[in-house]
């Protein structure tokens, strides 16, 4: 499927990407700081409990497309699917916008026999119910919060505009695009329009065929939903608590550096972990790097520093922010990679047997 050339391509970049947050650390914090916090407050129980929630959101993250896929395609192997879908992990977080995931689960999907009308639409299904997530989330965070994000978070209200106007705007016009029909064909035409310009014809050539499709697939997924609303809430569930689990690890990652978090900013602690990546969901560098890390800092350092005032805020956030980073960005994309690998040893196996029985 994927060459092992491209893999390894991805691999160093990944590594290029991990060269930037050492970069980033010497400016943000002292490096000899943090090095001492891992070695003198590493507190091993608590990142067996980290590693055991990181796995169980891995799980959980997979349930909402393996409904969905196995609604239609009963006989599909539960393993290949939870591969299929885990690779995600793997190909989202090596590409610009996490927009690699989907392209490859629709061609996994394409090896098991699943039509290409039925993957698309299904990822678009999974699509809607992680977004639609991730927004209420934040939104039901930022309503119980607002006021002391707002004193506790330099320059929060810019960083609202900027992260919030984006999803809302995105989420609206998804809606638009999945239940108006109208809307879809006026988007049609505006995108034809403007490719029109010679200017960025050059650059991007005709994607009115694109935009087409996607018109269609969304609102072919919009139509599923409306059939199978009942399936489509409960992958929505399983979504939400996948992220409610996520948000909850840098809780946790304090508590590995023996500084724990007051049990009382709990979910405080997991409203700034959703701000901070909703805020940075669209930094074009896969993973949102360099991005996310510096939010991160911004949203937990007060927090910080209320707790623990006579001590040094910056290692501290720092230290917490490297354990959150390697549990949900370098670990679940080794997971996802193994994943992938697995997978693709399956389909050549099968592959190969194929070729004999011929």
């Amino acid at each position: 499927m994927y060459s092992k050339k491209k893999i390894i391509k991805y691999l160093i970049l990944i590594a290029a990407i991990l060269i930037l947050l050492i970069i980033l650390l010497t400016q943000l914090s002292d490096i000899g700081a943090i090095i001492n916090i891992f070695k003198t407050n590493f507190k091993p129980v608590w990142l067996i409990v980290c590693l055991l929630l990181v796995l169980v959101y891995a799980v959980i993250h997979r349930i909402s497309l393996i409904i969905l896929v196995k609604i239609k395609y009963k006989e599909l192997s539960l393993f290949d699917l939870y591969l299929i879908s885990g690779s995600e992990f793997f190909f989202n977080a090596v590409t610009p916008f996490s927009t690699g995931g989907q392209p490859f689960q629709a061609y996994a999907l394409s090896q098991k026999k699943v039509k290409i009308s039925d993957s698309t639409s299904q990822l678009l299904l999974n699509f809607l119910a992680y977004q639609t997530s991730i927004n209420i989330i934040s939104i039901v965070f930022v309503f119980i919060y607002f006021n002391r994000l707002h004193s506790d978070i330099e320059n929060f209200i810019i960083l609202f505009i900027i992260g919030f106007s984006i999803n809302i705007v995105v989420m609206i016009l998804i809606l638009l695009v999945g239940l108006n029909k109208h809307f879809g064909n006026l988007l049609i035409k505006l995108i034809s329009a403007i490719c029109k310009i010679k200017i960025i014809n050059k650059f991007t050539g005709d994607k009115t065929d694109a935009i087409t499709m996607y018109v269609n697939d969304m609102q072919s997924a919009f139509r599923e939903i409306g059939k199978n609303f009942f399936i489509w809430f409960i992958c929505l569930i399983t979504r939400s608590i996948a992220n409610l689990i996520y948000y909850a690890i840098p809780f946790i990652g304090f508590m590995i550096i023996d500084y724990p978090l007051s049990f009382e900013n709990f979910f405080y602690a997991m409203a700034l972990t959703s701000f901070a990546l909703t805020t940075t969901i669209w930094v074009p560098i896969p993973g949102a790097a360099i991005g996310v890390e510096l939010v991160f800092n911004v949203m937990f350092k007060q927090m910080i520093i209320q707790q623990y005032p006579d001590l040094d805020a910056a290692n501290i956030v720092s230290s917490g922010m490297l354990i959150w980073r390697f549990m949900t960005y370098y670990l679940l994309m080794f997971v996802g990679l193994i994943n992938y690998l697995i997978f693709d040893k399956r389909i050549s196996k099968e592959m190969k047997k194929e070729i004999n029985l011929e």
